[in-house]
This record gives structure tokens, sequence and C-alpha cells, in this order.
């Protein structure tokens, strides 16, 4: 995904025999025509060299940069090390605490160059995870318009109003910072550092640029299997620590829902649509029924077209629709499904339990 454009959101509640069915799904159909090539640089809003704020000497900016052996010797062995189709790998640290943090050490040079830090207990100030939207705005100037040069480009992002409320971006020293913000709670939920080669290859809004953009990597029907399943588990970690946060007990994981929320991911893929009922496989009643699932009630959340497993759970956060799934209290397993940017989460309250 490069931006966030013409969100559909739905919801609908219905009863089909014993089970509740929740669904919402969430879309970013991509930005054909949302990135320009150009002739003429137009220099505007926060570029390379701004930083609108004193930068710490401490806390987890500080291990941007640093190298994969002193990254073990600050924090240990990893408890996973994920893969991704950016070409770093996440080094998990803090699952199920609050001070869940995602390190990511480059695969060429086995140095840092992006960290997503979700616990409310890591040291990210000036930007304070669980801080009051409003009152980080009056400390920093976001600009909707923000510059950077890599290496063989020079691209200038256009923030919509949706990313301004959810996800503004500011150079921070030597690198980027993107907040994730809770729209709904207006308070912080996590901070997410980036090296200008990685906010290239990404690319996550809407922009125009002169030069060459770093190509992304292509990856096999083998890696892919990779990143699919580390996407699952980071979800699942995520949403678990989101339930936490906001007074919800974590969700167990369901193999059965998982496989079924899989299934509907590689379809939606393969058949290129985007939908909770499929022609093929039915709706979601059908398609846990087809996994042996028996449930008092069930739900479900899909998404397209993210950067990754912490934006889409993000986004997924700050839908009205979405949140009342990720939220509710009555589910008790969770089983996530993602496959080459398609993602659902099935929710299950078991009859059995």
């Amino acid at each position: 995904m490069l931006r966030k454009t013409n969100l559909f959101i739905f919801f609908i509640a219905v009863i089909v025999f014993s089970g509740t069915l929740l669904l919402s799904l969430i879309s970013s159909p991509g930005v054909e025509g949302g990135i320009v090539p150009i002739a003429q640089r137009a220099v505007q809003g926060t570029s390379n060299k701004e930083s609108p704020f004193d930068i710490p000497k401490d806390g987890i900016y500080t291990y941007m940069g640093k190298s994969e052996s002193q990254i073990l010797k600050i924090f240990g062995k990893p408890e996973r090390i994920d893969d991704t189709k950016y070409g770093y790998q996440w080094f998990i640290y803090g699952r199920n605490t609050d001070k869940y943090l995602q390190i990511g050490i480059d695969s060429k040079t086995r140095q840092v160059t992006t960290i997503y830090a979700l616990g409310n207990k890591l040291r990210t100030a000036p930007l304070v995870i669980g801080e009051q939207s409003k009152k980080i705005f009056k400390s920093v100037k976001f600009s909707n318009k923000v510059s950077m040069n890599d290496q063989n480009a020079h691209i200038e992002f256009d923030l919509n109003a949706e990313d301004m409320m959810e996800r503004p971006l500011v150079k921070f020293g030597s690198c980027w910072v993107q907040l994730s913000l809770d729209h709904v709670s207006g308070r912080l939920m996590g901070v997410r550092y980036m090296s200008s080669e990685v906010l290239a290859l990404q690319h996550p809004y809407s922009m125009i640029y002169t030069g060459s953009l770093p190509p992304a990597p292509v990856l096999s029907g083998q890696q892919w299997q990779k990143v699919n399943s580390s996407e699952d588990l980071e979800i699942f970690d995520m949403s678990n620590i989101l339930r936490t946060r906001f007074k919800k007990s974590p969700l167990i994981w369901s193999p059965q829902a998982h496989q079924a929320a899989y299934l509907h991911s590689r379809e939606m893929k393969v058949k290129n649509y985007f939908s909770h009922d499929s022609p093929w496989s039915g709706d979601l009643k059908t398609r846990l029924d087809k996994e042996k699932i028996l449930f008092l009630s069930a739900g479900e959340n899909i998404a397209a077209r993210y950067p990754d497993a912490a934006s889409v759970t993000i986004g997924w956060l700050n839908s009205i629709d979405h949140r009342e799934n990720l939220l509710n209290g009555n589910f008790t397993e969770l089983g996530v499904g993602s496959y080459q940017n398609d993602y659902t989460q099935d929710f299950v309250q078991p009859m059995n339990k």
C-alpha cells in the first residue's frame, strides 16, 4: 500500500443458526495515480534537514543504526525472528508484555534500519506511548507535505486528513518517525522509526518524486510463505497488546480459525476480490463450519494492501466496526491469515468454552 484512499468500511451483524457473526472489512485500494514522477523538484514541508524537537540521547531511538551484535548484547536473543518483504528481519522482544518491541535488522548490512515500539513502557520520549494526541500536536509541528531525499530520488509525500489523524510523519534526528495514533481514544499507540531507505522503499503515502525509487524486493513462493506466517504472528501479538491496553483479556491462538482466515485471504488474492462472502467458499459461518469450529459468536476483519502487520492492526483499531471485533470481550480465540498483502482475522467465542 502506498496510501489509504477511498476507505471502504461496512459492518454486518446477523444471527445464523446458533452463531452470531460480526463482519468488518477495510481496504486500501492502492494509489494508481497517487505516485507521480515529476521532472522538477518543488521543495516544501519537512525536509531531510529538519527535526522539530530536541532528539533524545537515550531510549529506543538510539538503537537505530546499531549492529546486530550490539542489539543482541543489549536485548539478548530475540523471542522470534520474522521475515519481511522489505529486506530486513524483525527481531521480536517483549511478547505479551508492555515492552513489546520489533527491531528491524537489514539482511545485508545487519544493522538496524527500522524499529516499531508498541509497548507503553518503552522509552520513546519525547513521543510517549499513551500520551494524548492533542498534547503531541501542540508540542510537535507536523506537516501534510513532507520532502525527503533517498540515494537516487527526491520524494514529496502528500499526507491526507486520515494520514495526519492516524499516522503523521516527521523527521527525527537522522531518521524518520511515524506515529500510530488512535483517533477514538485520542492517544498515541505506537512509534515507528525508519531510515530514509526504508521510508522510500515502503512509501506509505501519496507522493511525487524525481529520480528512481528503490526497487521492491521480488519474493519467491517460499519467501512469501515465511512472510505470511510472520505477519500472522505479529498481528496476533499486537492484537493482544492492544486488547490488554484496553482492559480486555488476551486471545488464544486458534489453529482452525487460522486455517479459515488464511484460506480466505489466499482466495481473495488469487480470485481478485474483496469481501466476506465468497462465491466459491461461502460466508463466514460456512467457512468456520468447514474447519469444524462450533461457536456461540464469531467475527471477522479483513484488509488489503497495507505495508505490514503493524499498519493493518492499527488500521483496524482506527475503524469503529473493526475495533468492535478487535476489542470484543466475548471473543476468546483468534486465527489470523495473511497472504501477500491480504489479511483476515477470524475471532471466535467457542460453543464449548
